[in-house]
């Protein structure tokens, strides 16, 4: 039975294997920590449900399906609330609902005449022909203008990557949107297509697709484990991985060196250079680890209802930069999902940090606290203390796809064509939302897999 190592136990890694399993492989999965699910944490106390890491996922698409049915999770998943269909945009101290249909962009507060007057206009702009990299933010600029930059693009994108639009690739960071004005010579034309084919643009949907758990998804991770049981090795840092004429050898803090026909390095990119790599390209590989990571802090804090002034309508609300706030967002989490705070209470999620205030991010639990409750009391009429706070820490969170990220893909892609059944899976490949997270991850696994039958069919 062939056998492949997966350093990381986040669900890139944790995905990758249970793959790997259902391919008749014997796996062993290294984790530097003490605990499986890598971002993915959900706290559940005092009658509260909080996401200390991302907080929902997008339906769609057969491998995420399929993993979610292995997994016997189709009876806890729960959808969005049809309360979360509208989003908040901060503009001038208040929140603004985002304008989601034609008709509602021409009588918006959140965006001036002359912003308007951009977005109807752009499809009468010409399709971009410069082959150099061009920023989320040149692209916003050269297709609408700076408003339409500022307080549509720059707030999703700080809700996204917590990153700045000027340092982004928009080919990487948000290729479908790229993508649009290539396929459809318009950005707003193809959009509009989009909305027509789904239904009257009177009745918005909520966000397609939306979904959690009854438990969080947390339960994601933790069924993974379950299945994996004993292939996870808790508290064991790779710090070699070799390929060598009889297969590839993975060293480990605390374990034994062992021997497979593969290996999947599913850690964050940032850990890289923690590793020895010592195979082919392994020296480049390593680079990866330059891969800008803001620190995001995540503060989730209880209400009683009557003390806050806002109806809390929706999904929650951006800020962008030039509003010049504490938080980059708030979730409005007991609305978004059931089941997130006891009745008569509600849960706020707040997102601070990232490439604009990671200062910020760093501060002592008391001074993040209390920027965000200035926040909260001017946006959403916030009165007296929290009935439930927690708090969590990424120092290193979202990998940044910048102007340079083109240089990593290609870096990546020549390791694996150099070293068969190496596969490199996690945020820093395909996009880094948790469902094209595990998108890649069995994609990884059904290379991996394909290589290794291949080469046993050769007798190799």
């Amino acid at each position: 039975m062939a056998a492949v190592a997966i350093v990381g136990a986040g669900v890139a890694g944790l995905t990758a294997a249970h793959r790997l399993k259902r391919h008749g492989i014997r796996v062993v999965v290294y984790e530097a920590s003490g605990r499986a699910g890598g971002v993915i944490m959900t706290e559940r106390r005092d009658g509260y449900l909080a996401e200390l890491g991302p907080n929902s996922l997008m339906s769609g698409g057969k491998a995420l399906a399929d993993l979610l049915s292995q997994l016997g999770l189709d009876a806890s998943r729960v959808e969005a609330q049809r309360e979360a269909r509208k989003r908040y945009i901060v503009r001038k101290g208040r929140l603004v609902a985002l304008p989601t249909t034609p008709s509602q962009v021409l009588t918006t507060r959140l965006l001036s005449n002359g912003a308007k007057l951009a977005i109807f206009g752009e499809p009468m702009v010409e399709p971009g022909d410069s082959p150099m990299e061009e920023s989320v933010a040149t692209f916003v600029r050269r297709r609408f203008n700076q408003e339409v930059l500022d307080y549509i693009a720059n707030p999703f994108v700080g809700g996204i990557f917590a990153g700045d639009p000027e340092q982004l690739s928009a080919r990487h960071a948000l290729p479908r949107l790229h993508g649009l004005e290539h396929t459809h010579g318009s950005v707003v034309k193809a959009l509009g297509q989009m909305m027509k084919a789904g239904g009257d643009e009177r009745s918005p949907a909520p966000p397609p697709g939306l979904i959690s758990f009854a438990g969080g998804l947390q339960e994601i991770p933790d069924a993974l484990a379950r299945e994996l049981r004993s292939e996870i090795r808790l508290k064991a840092p790779a710090t070699r991985i070799r390929r060598g004429t009889r297969g590839w050898t993975v060293d480990a803090a605390y374990q034994a060196s062992e021997l497979y026909d593969g290996v999947i390095y599913a850690a964050p990119a940032h850990c890289a250079d923690d590793v020895e790599l010592a195979f082919e390209g392994g020296d480049r590989v390593k680079t990866l680890a330059s891969i800008t990571h803001p620190p995001v802090a995540v503060l989730a804090l209880g209400f009683r209802a009557e003390d806050v002034a806002h109806p809390l309508d929706g999904f929650g609300f951006l800020v962008p930069d030039v509003e010049r706030r504490n938080v980059l967002g708030v979730l409005f989490s007991s609305t978004v999902f059931p089941g997130r705070a006891p009745a008569g209470h509600v849960l706020l999620t707040a997102f601070v940090g990232g490439v604009r205030h990671p200062d910020l991010a760093n501060a002592d639990l008391g001074t993040l606290t209390a920027r965000v409750l200035d926040d909260l009391r001017l946006l959403l009429g916030v009165r007296g203390e929290p009935t439930f706070r927690t708090f969590h820490l990424w120092p290193k969170a979202i990998p940044q796809y910048a102007l340079s990220y083109g240089r990593f893909k290609e870096i990546m892609d020549d390791a694996e064509r150099r070293n068969p059944a190496l596969g490199l899976t996690g945020s820093y490949r395909d996009g880094v939302a948790v469902g094209e997270v595990i998108g890649a991850a069995v994609q990884t696994a059904d290379r991996v897999a394909a290589q290794l039958g291949a080469a046993e069919r050769h007798g190799q």
